[in-house]
C-alpha cells in the first residue's frame, strides 16, 4: 500500500491531494483540502510576489506537510505554477518553501502546465476532439486536443487575479476599463491561428470554469450537484455572463453557485471565456472537474503502474475495473464474466431492443459494478448498488450514461422505475430512456442467471429470433449441475416476454471440456 501526496500551488489557490495505490493497482482518493492564499495578488506591478501573499502561502503548504506525515504519505510532490513563474522573486520564494516546510516545490513551465492539466482531462472525460482551457489567477493554458493528443499548447498570459488587478482600478469596472479588458483578452488570443473558427467544444478546468457549472445547476435546479463532465451551450454561458457584468461585488456575492471569495475575479474569467468562445466558434462548453492536481497522478501512476504511458486508452472500463480491483478475486471474475455474457445477449438481440454503442457501454458498466452494493449490505443491495454507481469515479461517460447505467442495476434487481426515480439521478432519465433501460435490464438479469453459482461454466450462447419466441441454446460445460442456474434462468421468462413481446425458450446443451 502506498500513499502520494500532491501539491499545486496556483496564483489564486493551493491544492492539496492524497492518494492511496493498492497492492493490486487500485488507487482512490483519499484526502483533498484546497486554501485561497492569492500568490499573485498586488504582483502586477512589480512582477514580484508580497510578503504578505508568499506567508499565506507559506502557512498553507506547512499544513498540508504536517497533513501528509500524520497520514502516513510515503511521498510527496509539489509544483508551482504562473505567479511564482513570473515572478521576479519565485527563486527566492521556492528557496524559503524548502527551508520552512522541507518542499522541493519544482516551478513548472506553462507547457508542462498544460500537459498535465491535458492529462488529468484525457484520462476522465470521454472526448477525442476538443480545446482544453485551464483559467487560473495568472495565466490561462490551451491546448487543441486531436484524437485524445496534444497537437497545439500555449500558455497564455491572462488570468482571473492579473486582469483584474491590472484593469479594474477601483470598487467596480467603469465600461471603459472593462472594454479595455475585453479587447486586450481578445487581442492576446487572436495571436494563435490555430484556435480560429476550429468550432470544437471548449473544456474547461480549474475554479472559474467550476463557478459557472455550478451558477448554471442553480438556475436549472438540476437535480444533482455532480460538476465534471457537466455541459453548458453557449446561449446559457451568455445569459449568466451578461448577469454577473451587471452586478455590484455585493450583489454578485449573493450569486446561487458563485463562491464568494471569486466574486471579485469572476468578471475577468469570464471575459476570457467568452472570448475563447467566439474566437474558436463552438456552441459547448464541457466543465471538467478533474485538472493538473489529477494529471499529477497520472503521470505518477502511468510511470509505476502503466509501463510509462500516463494515458488510459479506455477510461470507462478502466474506472470500473479500478473500482472493482476492490473487491475480491472471485468477485472480480464474476463481475468479468456475466458483463461478457450481457454483451454476447445485446448484440444477438440488437433487432430486438434498437439501442445503440452508447447504450451497450452503459450495459457493461451496469454488468462490471452490478454487485458492488453487497460491500455495504447484500440485503437492499440493489439500491445500495446504485447509489455507489451513481457517486463512483466512473469516467467516459455523461450524467445521463450513468444515471442509465444506475437504472439498469437497480431494475435488473427486481427493484421498480418508480423506485428509481425518486433517485435524484432518475430525474435525468426521460421515458424512452427508462423503456429501453427495462429491456437492458432483463439482458444483465439473463447474464447474471446464467452465472448464477459463480462457477462460470457457460461455454457459449446460440440465439435465434423467431417470430413469436427468442430460442436461447445454452451449452454448459460437461460435469456441472445447473438446476440452479437453470431455475434462476427460467425466472425471467415472464419478464422478458413483458419486455420484448415473445417467448424465450430455453435449450440447455452439454458441451465437452477440449471444447
Amino acid at each position: 500500500m502506498k500513499r502520494i501526496a500532491f501539491i499545486d500551488l496556483g496564483s489564486n489557490s493551493v491544492r492539496f491531494v492524497i492518494y492511496e495505490i493498492s497492492k493490486t493497482g487500485s488507487y482512490r482518493l483519499i484526502y483533498q483540502e484546497k486554501n485561497s492564499v492569492r500568490l499573485s495578488e498586488n504582483m502586477w506591478g512589480t512582477q514580484k510576489l508580497t510578503n504578505e501573499a508568499m506567508e499565506r502561502s507559506l502557512r498553507s503548504l506547512k499544513a498540508f506537510v504536517h497533513m501528509a506525515e500524520a497520514m502516513d504519505v510515503d511521498t510527496i510532490k509539489a509544483v508551482a505554477t504562473a505567479a511564482v513563474r513570473l515572478a521576479k522573486n519565485g527563486d527566492i520564494f521556492i528557496k524559503t518553501v524548502k527551508e520552512q516546510t522541507g518542499l522541493d516545490l519544482e516551478c513548472i513551465a506553462g507547457e508542462e502546465e498544460a500537459r498535465l492539466g491535458f492529462l488529468g482531462v484525457i484520462n476522465t472525460i470521454g472526448l477525442k476532439d476538443f480545446i482544453i482551457f485551464d483559467l487560473g489567477g495568472a495565466s490561462t493554458e490551451v491546448t487543441l486536443v486531436r484524437d485524445r493528443h496534444i497537437a497545439e499548447v500555449i500558455s497564455l498570459p491572462i488570468g482571473a487575479l492579473t486582469l483584474t488587478g491590472t484593469y479594474q482600478k477601483g470598487e467596480e469596472y467603469t465600461p471603459k476599463e472593462l472594454e479595455k479588458m475585453t479587447k486586450a483578452v481578445r487581442k492576446v488570443i487572436k495571436e494563435h491561428t490555430w484556435l480560429r473558427n476550429v468550432k470544437l467544444p471548449l473544456l474547461g478546468i480549474g475554479g472559474t470554469a467550476r463557478n459557472i457549472a455550478k451558477m448554471d445547476q442553480r438556475k436549472l435546479s438540476y437535480p444533482i450537484t455532480k460538476l465534471h463532465n457537466y455541459e453548458i451551450p453557449y446561449h446559457r454561458f451568455h445569459e449568466i455572463f451578461e448577469d454577473v457584468k451587471g452586478k455590484s461585488l455585493e450583489e454578485r456575492k449573493k450569486i446561487s453557485g458563485l463562491s464568494s471569495d471569486r466574486a471579485d475575479i469572476i468578471i475577468a474569467g469570464l471575459t476570457i471565456v467568452e472570448e475563447l468562445f467566439n474566437y474558436v466558434n463552438t456552441k459547448t462548453l464541457v466543465v471538467g472537474g478533474c485538472g493538473l492536481r489529477e494529471g499529477l497522478f497520472y503521470d505518477y501512476y502511468g510511470t509505476h503502474y502503466l509501463g510509462g504511458n500516463p494515458i488510459i486508452d479506455d477510461i470507462l472500463v478502466h474506472s470500473a475495473e479500478n473500482v472493482l480491483l476492490g473487491m475480491t478475486k472471485h468477485e472480480l471474475v464474476h463481475a468479468k464474466y456475466i458483463t461478457g455474457l450481457a454483451t454476447t445477449l445485446f448484440d444477438e438481440l440488437e433487432s430486438l431492443h434498437k439501442a445503440d454503442k452508447n447504450a451497450r457501454r452503459c450495459l457493461i458498466t451496469a454488468g462490471l459494478l452490478h454487485d458492488i452494493g453487497k460491500r455495504v449490505n447484500y440485503y437492499s443491495h440493489a439500491r445500495h448498488g446504485c447509489y455507489m454507481l451513481v457517486n463512483s469515479n466512473l469516467y467516459g461517460i455523461s450524467h445521463v450514461e450513468q444515471a442509465f447505467s444506475a437504472f439498469l442495476v437497480m431494475n435488473s434487481h427486481g427493484l421498480t422505475p418508480k423506485e428509481y426515480k425518486n433517485f435524484l439521478y432518475g430525474k435525468l432519465l426521460d421515458q424512452d430512456q427508462r423503456s429501453l433501460g427495462q429491456k437492458l435490464s432483463i439482458i444483465l438479469a439473463l447474464a447474471e442467471a446464467l452465472d448464477e453459482s459463480h462457477e462460470q461454466f457457460i461455454r457459449r450462447l446460440e440465439i435465434a429470433i423467431k417470430y413469436t419466441s427468442v430460442a436461447l441454446k445454452v451449452h454448459y460445460l460437461e460435469g456441472h449441475d445447473v438446476s440452479v442456474t437453470k431455475a434462476a434462468v427460467e425466472k425471467l421468462a415472464k419478464s422478458f416476454k413483458k419486455e420484448f413481446k415473445k417467448e424465450l425458450e430455453i435449450e440447455w446443451m452439454e458441451a465437452r471440456k477440449e471444447a
